[in-house]
């Protein structure tokens, strides 16, 4: 499953605007299972030796870590999204609806 998400992120990287890619990303991940997630979240964190340092591919790898931590956060029950702005934000913000608390998070990918 992980290397058809990554086959994804590396078809979508190709095609407009990063924004666009983004809402892309976001529109995949919402289509995937509970089950393709939790495979996906064991392998996100490495990031791939397919992909190449400071490219746009790398980037948006890294943005689809914060789209999958913010599913992650909705499967637990949170309101949760990634945060497009990028500039002094979190990358993903989370929200209990019963309780009212609130987290930030950013989810970091690494080059081994």
């Amino acid at each position: 499953m992980f290397q058809a998400f990554l086959s994804k992120i590396l078809e979508l990287s190709a095609k407009g605007s990063f924004k666009d890619q983004t809402a892309r990303v976001i529109d995949y991940v919402d289509t995937l299972s509970d089950e393709d997630i939790k495979v996906v979240v064991k392998e996100i964190g490495t990031i791939p030796g397919c992909i190449k340092a400071s490219s746009s591919e790398e980037k948006l790898f890294s943005k689809a870590s914060d789209i999958i931590l913010a599913r992650c956060f909705r499967m637990l029950g949170l309101k949760s999204k990634s945060v497009n702005e990028r500039a002094d934000s979190a990358d993903v913000i989370a929200e209990s609806v019963h309780h009212k608390y609130s987290l930030v998070a950013d989810a970091k990918c690494f080059r081994i």
